[in-house]
């Protein structure tokens, strides 16, 4: 049987990108490419480095002849831009990758080049070039492309960040945004390839001002999506709830019924708005190992291990540690050290060299 490392694709190269601070607002762009691997391994780093929230299929193309793939992801503040050339293969999430990851984020998607189809339940969209869609990833939905090559353009949203707007985001769920504001907005993305390539740190602040805006104004101007939709409490509900959690995960009397108190909730409404997530325990500790996570990898932050955990509500050390390293693949140990000395995270391959900022789009989803 062949060794891991024997398994393992070869190591990506990055292609440029300028420094800011991962830990601060200002952020280089992580840049993705698989020129230069062996063509039988371009799909796997890929997979693994770019989309790894996904379940992907193999690719269209003939897999001697590679999968040559180049994008940019760029996060400021509550967003992530991403962008991607590369040749079409078809992919999913399921609700079990939904559950281990816990990523639930808002997506605003454009299909720049190409045919992309995406099914959810009973909505199916077929994306009309260039017009921004309203996805999410706190959904299962499977998607097919096909053409020569695809270009994808999207926006990531982290979900609760822009609280007034939820209840649009949920009634233009799979709906075009195709108003003037939406045709704006898709303007707007367009640039931001070439902006984020130069972009300088006092100038994240404003450009995360004015994609607020240019989204604010796409939603509204979907506002009869909103009329006509079905009521969105559960939805309401639920990023209320998850609000609260994030403000008391410090909390040692966190749990059910705390949230049902402070929410308003029932407790069979409670485990029921969870139950796609695992469970309202499960997407606590998610929570809190997601906050250790940030808290270990900031190097400024000069409190013990042992802090850190108390202040996401681990009181007990070595149940942390194994939680911890059973989640992420390292330990809470490792993982900080690897900050303190300036390599970042620990990820098994990386697109950029190491120091140089966000090392995956994961590492970048987990952050919002």
């Amino acid at each position: 049987m062949p060794s891991q490392s024997a398994r393992r694709p070869a190591t990506p190269r990055g292609e440029g990108g300028t420094a800011d601070d991962f830990t601060g607002t200002a952020v280089r762009p992580l840049v993705l490419s698989t020129r230069g691997l062996a063509p039988h391994h371009q799909f796997e780093a890929w997979r693994d480095l770019s989309v790894p929230y996904l379940d992907t299929g193999r690719p269209k193309s003939q897999h001697d002849r590679g999968f040559e793939a180049r994008g940019t992801a760029l996060p400021f503040g509550a967003f992530m831009y991403y962008h991607a050339v590369l040749p079409p293969y078809d992919y999913s999430r399921s609700q079990a990758r939904i559950r281990r990851d816990s990523l639930d984020h808002w997506i605003i998607g454009i299909c720049r080049r190409g045919t992309q189809r995406q099914r959810s339940g009973n909505a199916e969209v077929t994306f009309d070039l260039g017009v921004p869609y309203v996805l999410t990833m706190a959904r299962p939905f499977e998607a097919q492309r096909e053409g020569a090559e695809i270009e994808w353009a999207s926006l990531f949203v982290a979900r609760d960040s822009m609280p007034e707007l939820e209840p649009l985001f949920s009634a233009t769920l799979y709906r075009p945004l195709a108003g003037p504001a939406g045709r704006l907005l898709a303007t707007y993305l367009e640039t931001m390839q070439e902006v984020s390539q130069n972009l300088r740190a006092s100038e994240i602040a404003h450009l995360e001002t004015a994609t607020r805006a240019l989204l604010a104004a796409a939603l509204e101007g979907s506002r009869d999506a909103l009329e006509a939709a079905c009521p969105q409490i559960e939805h309401l509900q639920l990023s209320r709830i998850k609000r609260l959690i994030r403000a008391n995960l410090g909390s040692a009397t966190l749990g059910p019924g705390r949230l049902c108190a402070m929410g308003g909730v029932s407790r069979s409404a409670l485990y029921r708005l969870f139950e796609p997530l695992g469970g309202v325990a499960c997407y606590i500790q998610r929570e809190r190992l997601r906050c250790a996570y940030r808290l270990l990898t900031d190097p400024h932050d000069r409190r013990g291990i042992a802090q850190m955990a108390e202040a996401v509500g681990f009181f007990e050390p070595s149940s942390f540690s194994r939680s911890f390293r059973a989640h992420f693949g390292a330990t809470p140990r490792e993982l900080r050290m690897a900050a303190l000395e300036g390599r970042g995270t620990l990820p098994h391959a990386a697109f950029n060299a190491p120091g140089q900022g966000p090392s995956s789009v994961s590492e970048i989803l987990h952050r919002l």
